[in-house]
């Protein structure tokens, strides 16, 4: 009897592995996607979802590009990626597998005005005139790794259609998008064989990096500015703007309400900005 028990567990426990082991299948991309930082062209909201990172996934590809893009709505998400950096890894597991990197560091803002440190009356109009333009312009940069064709800086101005370039959204405080392009060239060389590479599993891995306490200190500051106001008077002060936390379960529904960012110096402890990563494995499309 006990053989038989062990038996039955171990034919469960191999199917559950065998179910795990598959790697997701990219969906076919008819028409180029236009690398904007909108996900218009996507069709749809992105089909996976990492809980431990709150970031949700797609990989799509046609027969010279590879799409990625990357999606939460989580505020403190938000916050680290936009202020610690993160990077995307590829892995092409070949024999021997070869690794392909995209890390991204804290941006550089245009046109910001310096600081002001006059009297109050002076910061106040500093404070009033860069509010009422919260779109200060910004290049993002990323530091390319180990692709085939392509290696050093690639910044969000690079617009060419048959090289490595991302974007990242502007349009709104609710969410955080970064879409990719990777020509399969990079990864594969020049000649390479679409239905060859289909059978090479990917694991993509996105890591998040950590958000020191000086840095948060430093976000809160800004964000009360970009609000519409920072402390000063000890007769009142005014309040900031807002992003929106990230639900538990997304499942492919709305991304909710956006609350009130707290004040400067106010991030809720319950926050968390530590190290965040995920895994995962696909396969490339051969067609529809």
């Amino acid at each position: 009897m006990k053989q038989i028990i062990l038996f039955v567990i171990s034919g469960l426990f191999s199917i559950y592995s065998n179910v795990h082991a598959q790697e997701s299948i990219s969906k076919w991309q008819n028409q180029p996607i236009i690398v904007d930082g909108n996900l218009s062209d996507w069709g749809s909201i992105p089909r996976f979802f990492d809980s431990e990172s709150n970031v949700q996934y797609e990989f799509r590809n046609d027969a010279q590009n590879l799409y990625l893009t990357l999606r939460t709505s989580d505020q403190a998400t938000q916050i680290q990626l936009q202020q610690a950096g993160f990077s995307v890894h590829l892995k092409v597991k070949s024999k021997p597998p070869t690794k392909f990197g995209i890390t991204f560091t804290v941006p550089k803002r245009k046109g910001m005005p310096p600081l002001d440190r006059n009297p109050k009356e002076k910061q106040d109009k500093l404070v009033d005139k860069f509010s009422s333009k919260p779109e200060v312009a910004v290049i993002d940069s990323a530091t390319l790794d180990g692709f085939l064709l392509s290696e050093g800086t690639v910044t969000s101005e690079n617009k060419d259609p048959k090289g490595i370039c991302f974007a990242k959204s502007k349009a709104s405080r609710d969410q955080f998008v970064v879409e990719f392009q990777i020509p399969l060239k990079e990864m594969y060389g020049n000649d390479f064989s679409l239905n060859t590479i289909i059978n090479i599993p990917i694991q993509l891995q996105m890591i998040i990096n950590e958000l020191s306490e000086t840095a948060n200190k430093s976000r809160g500051m800004r964000g009360a500015m970009r609000g519409g106001g920072m402390r000063g008077a000890p007769d009142g002060e005014m309040g900031g703007g807002g992003m929106r936390g990230g639900g538990e379960e997304m499942g492919g529904g709305e991304m909710g309400e956006r609350p009130e960012m707290p004040a400067a110096g106010e991030m809720p402890e319950s926050l968390s900005f530590s190290r965040k990563s995920f895994t995962a494995n696909f396969k490339l499309s051969a067609g529809k």
